[in-house]
């Protein structure tokens, strides 16, 4: 893989969707599971999502894969070492790499802070390898409900100094955000920032829910927002910032088509926007790869591109210390003030 002429921002990214073929057939003969198959270019026909499925449903089903290749630690390790690299040989400059750790952990039932602890190792080992800085969000997975967003709050509230941002993910019809408000009150004790994926297969509501219940600055997804003109004043007023994931909502059936998809739209009403991945190894896809979507089909200009890594960088979760040091190493990023 060789990097684009232009250095990226990602902000929507799962560690659990960004795993390569070959690392799940090498961690299977490890971990002695069994594979529908051991060859690659077939397992990827099993294990990827390349088409548009029925719905979310239907593509977080298909993670089972992905998820049962976390069966060790030094599983969780490599893991999030080929993760991070993969995002720095596609020209990501700055990464926000977020993580379910009760979904991580289930397979094989591992300790949650041992987790984390591989996680940090991948992480540091890539970054002194490659040009990038990344911060891990930490997320809820609302299928487990309340009680598990308890517990996750706890362990991000615990790991505050590790983390840059807390997130609840999956399914969100199924569980109201007033729900998980109560649950998720230590993250806000700790300062840490929330993202919430919220209006990828609901209503315009959800996503207001989720700024009124828990305090979200920034929406994962979102696409419906595009359906409420009083909420998409609010969202620009507040600067509250969209992770648009092109193919992702595509296959997702979020949107019918990427001609329809809203960035650009909501980017040209004052809505900050950012375009991202969301799980590249699920979906055989790169965050360069995404950017050219946004615009050979979305309608997006350079200066849309330019615009919308201006809002990934103003909406990271990093320190403006981090960022700072990362924009003065980018030259490409001229058309950022530095501040």
């Amino acid at each position: 893989m060789s990097s684009p002429s232009f250095p990226s921002i990602e902000l929507h990214r799962h560690l659990e969707g960004s795993l390569r073929i070959q690392s799940l057939i090498d961690l299977a003969a490890m971990h002695k599971v069994d594979l529908p198959t051991t060859d690659p270019n077939a397992l990827a026909q099993v294990a990827q999502v390349l088409e548009p499925m029925d719905g979310l449903d239907a593509v977080l089903a298909a993670f089972d894969l992905f998820q049962n290749a976390f069966r060790s630690l030094p599983a969780v390790e490599r893991l999030t070492y080929e993760a991070v690299v993969d995002a720095a040989l596609d020209g990501v400059r700055i990464l926000e790499l977020r993580f379910s750790p009760g979904f991580m952990a289930q397979p094989a039932g591992l300790n949650w802070d041992a987790m984390m602890d591989a996680i940090l190792s991948g992480v540091r080992r890539a970054e002194q390898e490659h040009a990038i800085a990344v911060g891990l969000i930490a997320i809820v997975s609302r299928i487990y409900g309340p009680d598990s967003a308890r517990e996750t709050a706890a362990f991000a509230a615990n790991w505050r100094e590790s983390l840059v941002g807390f997130d609840l993910a999956d399914v969100e019809e199924h569980w109201p955000a007033k729900e998980f408000s109560g649950p998720i009150a230590p993250v806000h004790k700790a300062g840490l920032p929330v993202t919430v994926h919220s209006g990828e297969n609901t209503g315009p509501e959800h996503i207001r829910d989720s700024l009124d219940w828990l305090q979200a600055r920034r929406i994962g997804h979102g696409v419906s927002l595009i359906q409420d003109e009083e909420l998409m004043r609010r969202c620009a007023d507040e600067g509250i910032l969209i992770e648009a994931c092109p193919t992702s909502n595509l296959r997702t059936r979020a949107v019918p088509s990427f001609e329809a998809h809203p960035a650009r739209a909501l980017l040209h009403a004052g809505v900050p926007v950012s375009i991202n991945s969301d799980d590249p190894g699920l979906f055989d896809i790169t965050l360069s790869g995404e950017l050219h979507v946004a615009q050979a089909h979305i309608g997006f200009e350079q200066s849309d591109i330019q615009a919308a890594t201006a809002c990934a960088y103003h909406g990271s979760f990093l320190t403006p210390e981090t960022k700072r040091s990362v924009l003065e190493a980018t030259p490409e990023w001229d058309f950022i003030p530095l501040g």
